[in-house]
C-alpha cells in the first residue's frame, strides 16, 4: 500500500504576504513601484512609535533595492530592527543649522 506524503504546511503569513506584495508591484509600471512601496513603507513605519521621523526614515529607507524591501514590510519583526539603525544614523549625523544673518556694518 503507498501512503500519500503529508501535506506541506501552509505558507506563514508573511511569506503569504510578501508574495502578495510582489504581484501588486510586478503589477505596476516600472516608475510607480518606488512611489507604491514608499507609501506602504511610510505607513508601517507609522505604525512604531520609536520612529519619530517617518519622512526621513522612508526616505533614506527607500535607497535601498525593492526586493529588500518587501521582506520588511511583509514582517514587522524585520522592519523594527531596520527602523531603528535608521533613526540611530539620523541622531548621529550632524543636523544642518541655520543660516546666520550677515554682520551688520558699523555705522
Amino acid at each position: 500500500r503507498l501512503s500519500m506524503p503529508p501535506p506541506p504546511p501552509p505558507p506563514s503569513a508573511a511569506a503569504q504576504l510578501l508574495e502578495e506584495l510582489r504581484d501588486a508591484v510586478e503589477r505596476e509600471a516600472p516608475p510607480r513601484r518606488r512611489q507604491m512601496v514608499g507609501e506602504w513603507l511610510y505607513a508601517a513605519l507609522s505604525a512604531i512609535p520609536e520612529v519619530s521621523d517617518v519622512g526621513k526614515v522612508t526616505g533614506m529607507m527607500l535607497d535601498f533595492p525593492i526586493e529588500q524591501l518587501l521582506p520588511l514590510l511583509a514582517d514587522p519583526s524585520q522592519l523594527k530592527p531596520v527602523a531603528h539603525q535608521a533613526m540611530e544614523a539620523l541622531k548621529a549625523a550632524p543636523q544642518p543649522q541655520p543660516p546666520q544673518p550677515p554682520p551688520r556694518a558699523p555705522r
